[in-house]
């Protein structure tokens, strides 16, 4: 077995060396201090630390040194700065990720935007679930005009979809999120709570919280993915992933910037990399900051062993950078706004020379009032900023540095993709793949699946066929009424069983045949399958009397518990919700687990082309997947007009395949029965069984007679 060697370690005082010289920041330069510890060039203080700016801070200080590997990771955590680093579950299945070429996540040219987008969603939901399922969450893509963060008190996630907006080459970045953002579902409530009553009672403003908050979620951060290593080690990789994505372009540009960013950002800067990036310290900035490096070690030591350590530490961090804060604007200058005082006073005096004009004004008059001016002007533009703000100086770029470690959504999606998202989502949209062998083409294996949505609309027309067609529902019911009933048989002149009465009068004949057994017969359970072609040229009355036969037979079916019944249509090569070649394309009206839009037949229509023999094989697929007894008997009625005819399968070559799918569904135990509208005119060379119908007053009497003869009651 290989033997793991632990990379080479020293403790932080050694790592974070101290330079003979310091640096000045105004300068730009190393200079070495004068007795006052300050710049021989600009006087500027060269020393702000404050190790004893309060108890925490203090505590800190005296600590032992902790030791850290050569690229100052404290916690020697594993590659990429993860925690439980190593060959996971989801990359030591032939790709870098779960979702490598060839699988259910691929990046397929042909695969719609939105319902890309809504696949990635719903698989990340299922990230999230794993990694507890008993935390619940909902999670969404961040949208124009919509919430753009993880909102803790409601659980819900809020993911950067523009990330795989365009193709899949981020999909394990997202991931990433996505599990980490769980995880704050999962474990920082009690800080988000520790956070605001340290806020409270310590009196923190705006800024100060600001600063509070960056520094506890960055230690946040790591405490819950090592929660995750535990728990879920086989995500870890997606964390790497993400943090890759995210500090290689965030992080690492602050650090490049370096003093550009001032003095106090700058040692921000080191903090947050010590904590989530410490190979981006190089060796310029160890020396920069090598007394706040040894203290920050210190502090952060022990931080994740358990929540109060994790309290303590961002105690002492938060003491210790708003006391270096302080310090630093104790020294800043004020802002330099002599110019604009001289130009507002300027203007001024020249505005009210013009107001005034030519007035009986005198010369001490007008000092008096340039006096006034002058005083007022400058009482505007005094600098009024608090020590932290003097100190920090530069805010814009503080908020920007507060925010490098965090996993906000940068890009939004349009308003307009998120309806397309939320409309597909609500139809519960997804897909499936046939066997290449069941198919014309392996092009041709994908199938994709949509609830049809029950509108106003749908809702009307259901109604008004169904009172049209009331008359043959009724005469339905009738007519097949005798399947699932239970049959008693019984069974005499038997040796055993219960003693039958209307044999008595044997027994002085000797005989001993006089008992009698009831045997009550049921009938096998049924499911029923209606598939309705809705392609083109069912267009009109074809359609329509399809969606009558539909809803009479629904209706007349729908009680017998003896009976399962699915209903649904069929069409090819895309249409308003998926535009694709070579799909087959599948709407579900009804089933017994999708009961809740009942009138949703209301919206059956003619739409696109027909792959017949595909869309029989998705219907069979769906009812033995979902029915509850495999063992029971099973018919699919299929209502069509015509020949097939879809991009790649039509003429002898579809007829051809539809009849094979039939014939293998009858050897397999299917019965199945066409019913014919329009110019039905291949019926008898794809159907063993079917019936034609011109006027829907004839469906009872025919349908109910061919029902009888192909499942025998």
């Amino acid at each position: 077995m290989a033997i793991k060697h632990e990379p080479h370690r020293t403790d932080i005082d050694s790592w974070a060396d101290v330079a003979d010289d310091d640096y000045c920041y105004p300068c730009s330069k190393w200079v070495e201090a004068d007795m006052d510890d300050k710049c021989p060039i600009c006087e500027t203080s060269l020393d702000y630390t404050d190790e004893w700016a309060d108890s925490h801070t203090a505590k800190t200080s005296i600590a032992p040194a902790p030791s850290v590997s050569s690229t100052g990771d404290i916690w020697n955590r594993g590659s990429a700065y993860t925690w439980g680093g190593g060959v996971t579950w989801n990359n030591s299945v032939g790709g870098s990720s779960l979702w490598s070429t060839g699988n259910i996540w691929s990046n397929r040219e042909d695969s719609s935007k939105t319902a890309r987008l809504l696949k990635h969603k719903r698989h990340l939901d299922s990230l999230c679930k794993v990694v507890d399922p008993t935390v619940k969450h909902s999670l969404d893509f961040a949208y124009e005009s919509g919430q753009n963060y993880t909102n803790m008190n409601t659980g819900h996630i809020i993911l950067d979809g523009t990330l795989v907006e365009d193709n899949d080459d981020k999909l394990d970045v997202v991931s990433g999120i996505a599990i980490h953002e769980k995880l704050h579902v999962i474990h920082s409530k009690p800080l988000v709570k520790w956070e605001k009553q340290y806020a409270y009672d310590n009196g923190l403003n705006g800024l100060q919280s600001r600063l509070l908050h960056s520094i506890a979620n960055t230690i946040e951060d790591e405490y819950i993915e090592k929660q995750l290593a535990k728990d879920c080690a086989g995500f870890v990789s997606y964390i790497a992933s993400t943090k890759g994505h995210y500090f290689d372009r965030k992080i690492k540009l602050n650090l490049d910037e370096g003093d550009k960013a001032g003095q106090y950002n700058d040692i921000l800067n080191t903090l947050l990399a010590l904590v989530r990036y410490p190979e981006g310290i190089d060796k310029e900035r160890k020396l920069r900051h090598a007394k706040h490096i040894r203290f920050f070690g210190r502090a952060l030591a022990n931080a994740l062993d358990s929540r109060e350590n994790t309290y303590k530490c961002i105690e002492a961090l938060y003491g210790y950078m708003a006391r270096l804060a302080e310090k630093m604007g104790k020294d800043a200058p004020d802002k330099d706004s002599r110019g604009d005082i001289e130009r507002a006073i300027e203007e001024k005096l020249s505005e009210l020379k013009t107001a005034l004009g030519d007035t009986s004004l005198s010369d001490e008059d007008w000092e008096h009032m340039e006096d006034k001016v002058k005083r007022d002007i400058e009482r505007k533009y005094t600098d009024r900023r608090s020590l932290m703000e003097k100190g920090i100086d530069d805010l814009d770029k503080f908020g920007t540095i507060c925010g490098a470690t965090e996993y906000k959504p940068e890009g939004m999606l349009g308003i307009e993709q998120q309806k397309d998202i939320l409309e597909l989502e609500d139809t519960d949209y997804h897909e499936t793949k046939l066997g290449k062998s069941e198919c014309i083409s392996p092009k041709q294996t994908k199938v994709t699946w949509r609830r049809a949505k029950s509108d106003s609309q749908a809702i009307e027309t259901y109604k008004m066929e169904s009172r049209y067609i009331k008359p043959q529902t009724n005469k339905l019911k009738r007519k097949i009424d005798l399947y699932g009933a239970s049959e008693k048989l019984t069974i005499r002149n038997q040796k055993r069983g219960r003693l039958d009465k209307r044999m008595l009068h044997r027994i002085p004949m000797g005989r001993q045949d006089l008992f009698k057994n009831i045997i009550i017969k049921d009938d096998k359970p049924l499911d029923v399958c209606l598939l309705v072609d809705e392609s083109g040229s069912m267009n009109g009355h074809n359609i329509r009397n399809a969606r009558r036969s539909c809803i009479a037979l629904k209706e007349a079916l729908e009680d017998n518990a003896k009976l399962d019944l699915w209903v649904m249509g069929h069409t090819a090569d895309g249409y308003d919700w998926h535009q694709q070649a070579n799909t087959t394309n599948m709407t579900l009206y009804h089933s017994p687990k999708a009961t809740d839009r009942p009138m949703a037949m209301g919206s059956m229509q003619a739409r696109c082309e027909n792959r017949d023999g595909n869309a029989i094989l998705a219907a069979a697929g769906k009812v033995r997947d979902e029915t509850d007894n495999p063992m029971s008997n099973k018919l699919m009625i299929i209502f069509s007009d015509g020949s097939p005819a879809a991009i790649g399968y039509g003429g002898t070559r579809g007829i051809n395949h539809v009849r094979d799918v039939v014939r293998g569904l009858e050897s397999s135990g299917w019965g199945v029965i066409q019913v014919g509208f329009g110019g039905a005119t291949y019926q008898g060379e794809m159907f063993s069984n079917h019936i034609y119908v011109n006027d829907t007053n004839q469906l009872a009497d025919k349908v109910g007679k061919i029902i009888r003869k192909v499942i025998k009651v």
